[in-house]
């Protein structure tokens, strides 16, 4: 599901504008990217939570040359889905 999907259900669920919608979706997201960047975690009941989280740098061995080389340490983000999610049916 992409975004502007995701902002049509909204709409649709809510009686919104797809505009309001997509508005109300990007301050969302807005705000769990501020969260995310101040190393504060967001938890969603039944969904699951993202953290940040910094992978260590470390030497890997170039495919075509077999040349060592240097990837520095980075910022990503970790999702634990909840207990709820995993335990949902597939359909």
């Amino acid at each position: 599901m992409t975004q502007s999907q995701l902002a049509k259900a909204i709409a649709k669920e809510f009686f919104l504008s797809q505009v309001d919608a997509a508005a109300i979706l990007d301050s969302m997201l807005a705000k769990m990217t501020a969260s995310l960047q101040k190393g504060e975690w967001v938890y969603f009941k039944d969904f699951g939570s993202f953290a940040k989280k910094t992978r260590p740098g470390r030497h890997v061995r170039h495919p075509k040359t077999g040349q060592l080389i240097w990837i520095p340490p980075r910022l990503d983000v970790d999702f634990n889905p909840a207990k709820g999610l995993l335990k949902a049916k597939r359909r």
